[in-house]
């Protein structure tokens, strides 16, 4: 097949972990916390910034975070033998947080206060405070989301500290369905119209 348009291109990447080290989305149990890196909604404010349709301070940055992920391969190493799942938020935090759910068997309950935005998208948030369902189901962000015991608090900051990485603890798995609730300040839950992006 060939086209007559720009240039398209496709890249598959292979490697290797040694054996019983992989992260992998399966073991979030409930008393987990819910850990993410980084910030979240960047990547959804700068698609926005580059499309014309949200003009924002910090406009660069978050275009930049839109084009230019960064992936978190030194914390995702760094976690090996303490994160019990995790994987990478592509599709929006609730939604991934979601699939994780699923692989465990149980669902998650997260503070939308303890999410953690750049000043950037604080000062967006702070301007349009409809923003924040989108912020939360946005994706593109690729920081790392992932699982550990209620007791590992003081192990994973370390090790993010230690791998360049801020982290944030923004809840906790539960017993029961497969669900993401995402509670308010005052503790209620939030109505989402949909949890993320939808391949399909």
């Amino acid at each position: 097949m060939s086209t007559p348009g720009p240039v398209s291109l496709s890249l598959t990447v292979l490697g290797a972990v040694a054996p019983g080290q992989a992260l992998r989305r399966t073991g979030a149990r409930p008393g987990d916390k819910v850990w993410v890196s980084g910030t979240i909604g960047d990547g959804t404010l700068g698609l926005a910034v580059l499309q014309g349709a949200l003009p924002a301070d910090g406009a660069g940055f978050l275009a930049d975070r839109y084009r230019l992920p960064e992936p978190r391969l030194s914390l995702g190493a760094a976690l090996s033998g303490v994160a019990l799942a995790a994987m990478d938020v592509s599709d929006g935090l609730v939604q991934d947080l979601g699939h994780l759910c699923r692989a465990g068997d149980c669902g998650a309950e997260i503070e939308a206060a303890a999410v953690p935005f750049s000043p950037a998208t604080r000062a967006a948030l702070a301007a349009k405070p409809d923003l924040l369902p989108r912020l939360l189901t946005g994706g593109d962000d690729y920081e790392l989301l992932f699982a550990a015991p209620a007791d590992a608090d003081r192990i994973i900051v370390n090790r993010a500290t230690a791998a360049g990485v801020p982290v944030a603890c923004i809840g906790r798995f539960v017993a029961g369905p497969a669900d993401v609730v995402v509670r308010d300040a005052a503790g209620a839950p939030l109505a989402l119209l949909r949890a993320g992006w939808s391949h399909f």
